[in-house]
């Protein structure tokens, strides 16, 4: 979701807080991931005087130092969002980007409808387009109940294919739906589901760029906060839609210099590997010509040894005790003593 900051997430949130005179006092983001958005939304709550909850069982990243940074604006829960949500009171704004399948996304929206009741947040959720909008992704596939679980594996997706690829594809290290589409399945299954059972009339627009990014609002909030309903009403306007071509050239070159980058470190270090490679292959060519060398000296050696045993076996008897006494009386004299 952090792509969407300049384009659609902080201008939400300024048309959000134009409403007086409530304007914003608490957000909540589920999933952090490594705070990169976390850090947007902390600047933007320290210059309005805001209050951010985030949700994040699994922190890739030190909340201590952002307590540090952001005293008065940041509220770390290191849980899941079901068993804080509950428990949190009023929100004016709540970013969901955290464990993609139905069963989570979906039980989200209900306990904030049931803590907002009429007074339902403005609701940003990612991976509302391909390809978790109709497939489940569980980060942690025990925390979701047996019933609301499809069968999963570890595989990467592709466009146009169902099938789970075994080690290429988008997110392939991620536990995912085998199959795509159907009942309970998918980010944007959730928030449909939702819609159809809640009691409140919701508005929701999508744009279907970078997975997906979703904005949920009661009909009621459009109406008190005039700024919030333009800009959902901007969504489908052409002037959007060429800044979206903007927007996507601009990440499109962004990609491109990112992985230039990152080839050219790759071909810098495939260089250096080849540099050791060819000092290992030196080392080896001196070591097998001492090898060589040794493995001479030893048959020479070994003949040497084998020579000496045929002249011992050829002299007689007691050649071999003129030889050998006094060899045995020198060991006696100058051997160890008891």
């Amino acid at each position: 979701m952090n792509g969407f900051w300049e384009l659609l997430t902080r201008p939400a949130l300024d048309a959000l807080a134009a409403r007086a005179p409530v304007g914003v006092r608490e957000l909540v983001e589920i999933g952090s991931e490594g705070g990169r958005n976390t850090r947007h939304l902390l600047d933007w709550c320290s210059s309005r005087g805001a209050r951010l909850h985030v949700i994040e069982p699994e922190p890739v990243y030190d909340p201590e130092t952002l307590a540090r940074d952001f005293p008065d604006s940041f509220v770390f829960h290191h849980a899941t969002s079901l068993e804080i949500l509950p428990k949190l009171g009023r929100i004016d704004a709540a970013l969901i980007d955290g464990d993609h399948n139905w069963y989570t996304v979906y039980h989200e929206l209900v306990e904030l409808e049931k803590v907002n009741g009429a007074e339902f947040p403005l609701v940003l959720l990612h991976d509302m387009a391909w390809p978790f909008a109709r497939r489940d992704l569980y980060y942690a596939p025990a925390r979701i109940p047996g019933e609301y679980r499809h069968a999963y594996q570890r595989g990467g997706v592709r466009r146009g294919e169902e099938a789970l690829a075994a080690y290429d594809g988008l997110a392939h290290e991620l536990n995912k739906a085998l199959a795509e589409g159907g009942p309970r399945n998918g980010v944007r299954t959730a928030v449909e589901d939702f819609m159809a059972q809640s009691a409140l009339a919701l508005r929701l627009e999508i744009v279907p760029v970078d997975f997906g990014l979703g904005l949920l609002a009661t009909q009621s909030l459009l109406e008190r906060a005039p700024a919030l309903r333009a800009l959902f009403d901007q969504l489908s306007s052409p002037a959007f839609e060429h800044r979206l071509l903007e927007y996507l050239e601009g990440r499109r070159i962004d990609d491109i210099i990112d992985l230039q980058g990152t080839c050219a470190r790759s071909r810098l270090e495939l260089e250096g590997v080849v540099e050791d490679l060819g000092r290992h292959h030196a080392e080896l060519e001196r070591h097998q010509v001492e090898v060589k060398r040794l493995r001479e000296m030893l048959d020479a050696s070994t003949l040497e040894v084998r020579d000496l045993r045929m002249r011992l076996r050829s002299l007689p008897w007691w050649s071999l005790w003129r030889i050998g006494a006094p060899l045995l009386r020198a060991v006696r004299r100058w051997g160890p003593r008891a």
